[in-house]
């Protein structure tokens, strides 16, 4: 029997909330983001993807192709963080110094690369 959908994500779920923690303890401000497009491109090996990254920013666009003509589905995220002090003293809270995951975007990229593994 195949799985819904609600199973599937619940599987995967493990696998993206340490990407989300993973992402989260290594922010990146600005546009220039080799660590967190790393994360991304790690989490998409072998799903099938057409994947390409930007030449001057740290973008990640992938592509997944139907087998018949018709409108297309854009889902983005952005990656970025804030110049902002975390002070959480959650497990998985920021190491960087002044900069952190204040706005979701570790949330955003976690729940896109979920997208794409369903």
């Amino acid at each position: 029997m195949t799985p819904t959908l609600a199973e599937s994500a619940a599987l995967i779920q493990p696998e993206l909330v340490a990407l989300r923690r993973a992402v989260h303890e290594e922010p990146e401000i600005g546009l220039d983001l080799p660590l967190t497009q790393a994360k991304v491109l790690a989490a998409l090996e072998g799903l099938g993807l057409e994947v390409s990254v930007g030449e001057k920013l740290s973008s990640v666009t992938a592509v997944l192709r139907g087998g018949r003509p018709g409108p297309a589905v854009l889902l983005r995220a952005d990656m970025d963080a804030l110049p902002v002090q975390e002070t959480s003293g959650l497990p998985f809270a920021s190491r960087i110094p002044g900069a952190m995951h204040a706005c979701g975007h570790d949330l955003h990229v976690a729940g896109l690369v979920g997208a794409a593994k369903l």
